[in-house]
């Protein structure tokens, strides 16, 4: 940062006549703490080499291959959290050593402090400082960071270490979840605890020592869960496809432009739709995974269109995302069509499948768009805003089947509170990356939810 710059803390004044002086001492003091977590390491390597031996064998089996996150994983672990046969971790023996300096003494006794915990991530000052909350005490800390806080957004969930110092500062490797893995984080740690996070007291301190290894390589069970594919009435996703001979060409024509309200210039085609509202209320619960896809029609996001109607040639086509939204096409095209057409065809493809099939084919890209990327990010940010609106009427399977509006004044309201944190935190990492993204700066008070986020 330019020294004439505005200082990022906004207090109005300069960096160099502000906050430049502490930035530099923290500077300082993080790069004396590196070199003595570094002597540490050497001071181990020499006195502890048979404790090495079986940590790595813990730690890796017999292979002991480990790539450059792992080395880090395996090092703060080794000389913060494991206990080595003459009683207490690497790094508490090394900061009792009566032979070390005063301040070096005192570096390493705030590394042997730094404890594994999980945070949630409040505020996040990119490149300087996140402000974390410890999920099972509630306790706040602004921990200095220039590297970490480039990554994280909000509500992020964090598993590391917060160091003792002026200021505190992270120290060692971190991981990131998101906020709806912390439910399943949640029930891992009370695996381990053996009862409530908030009951856990002074126990949880023992349990993330004692487990640390397991925590810092948690991986939660819905990231091993094959994503699933669904309409938005929770049909499988195939891709369907029907065709029907005309037997009378010309009267099937006028029939199509009548039904359709084509006007003479306009293309051969149109949407069988439904009112969106009556698909979400038929919605059985779907299975972890599982992705809602949906097609509107016109403007408006209030109908969607189940299939599309296409008249080539001598032929009528149907296209339809469901087997059950093609076997309505059929039945809609016999009751209007009747005897002026002929079903000859009728094909369902499940989607992993046809996507199987585009990948391999020559051609199979993206057709580039006609609006230039600015508008098409406009519009899109435009269409998930009010997508975002009519979310809170819909019922929705995390909660119960409740809407998140019932939800909010409800049993569930802590599952909506997660549920809105998810999509903050979604918002806010596709701003970081320059993505199109949804306006829900209005979704907290709409809900009534501030207080409790704010918590």
């Amino acid at each position: 940062m330019s020294r004439n710059a505005a200082c990022p803390c906004g207090s109005g004044l300069k960096y160099k006549r502000c906050c430049l002086a502490a930035d530099e001492r923290a500077e300082r003091a993080l790069r004396y703490d590196d070199e003595v977590a570094r002597r540490m390491q050497d001071w181990s390597s020499r006195e502890l080499s048979d404790e090495i031996g079986l940590a790595l064998e813990e730690f890796t089996g017999s292979d002991r291959t480990m790539d450059e996150a792992e080395l880090q994983i395996f090092a703060t672990w080794f000389h913060n959290d494991r206990e080595v046969g003459a009683g207490g971790t690497p790094a508490e023996r090394y900061s009792a050593r009566s032979d070390l300096p005063a301040d070096e003494r005192a570096a390493a006794a705030r590394i042997a402090s730094a404890a594994l915990r999980v945070h949630r991530v409040l505020a996040v000052e990119p490149g300087s400082a996140l402000l974390l909350e410890d999920i099972v005490c509630g306790a706040r800390v602004r921990a200095r960071s220039t590297n970490v806080s480039r990554d994280a957004v909000r509500w992020d969930i964090l598993i590391g270490r917060v160091m003792s110092g002026d200021p505190p500062t992270l120290w060692g490797p971190t991981r990131f979840l998101e906020p709806s893995d912390e439910p399943d984080l949640i029930a891992e740690f009370e695996r381990l605890v053996g009862g409530e996070v908030l009951a856990a007291g002074d126990g949880a301190s023992r349990v993330f020592r004692e487990h640390a290894l397991e925590l810092m390589r948690f991986r939660p069970p819905s990231w091993d869960v094959e994503p699933s594919f669904f309409t938005l009435e929770g049909g499988p996703i195939v891709d369907g496809c029907a065709v029907w001979s005309l037997q009378d060409p010309l009267r099937a024509q006028e029939r199509f432009c009548a039904l359709g309200r084509l006007a003479p210039a306009d293309p051969l085609e149109m949407d069988i739709t439904a009112p969106r509202a009556r698909l979400v209320a038929g919605r059985p619960d779907l299975p972890t995974g599982a992705l809602v896809f949906e097609t509107t029609a016109s403007d408006s996001l209030d109908t969607i269109s189940i299939a599309t109607l296409r008249l080539e040639g001598e032929q009528l086509l149907a296209e339809a995302m469901s087997e059950e939204r093609l076997d309505q096409a059929i039945e809609i095209v016999a009751e209007d069509f009747g005897e002026l057409v002929k079903l000859h065809h009728r094909e369902v493809v499940p989607i992993e499948q046809a996507l199987a099939e585009w990948r391999q084919a020559p051609s199979g890209v993206s057709p580039p768009s006609d609006l230039p990327p600015a508008e098409e990010r406009r519009l899109s940010a435009e269409f998930m805003s009010e997508r975002m609106r009519r979310w809170l009427d819909e019922p929705h399977p995390q909660l119960g089947g409740n809407t998140p509006r019932d939800a909010a004044a409800g049993a569930r309201r802590d599952d909506l509170i997660r549920l809105v944190r998810g999509i903050e935190n979604g918002v806010d990492r596709a701003r970081r990356s320059g993505q199109p993204r949804a306006d829900v700066t209005w979704m907290r008070d709409e809900l009534g939810l501030e207080d409790d986020l704010a918590a």
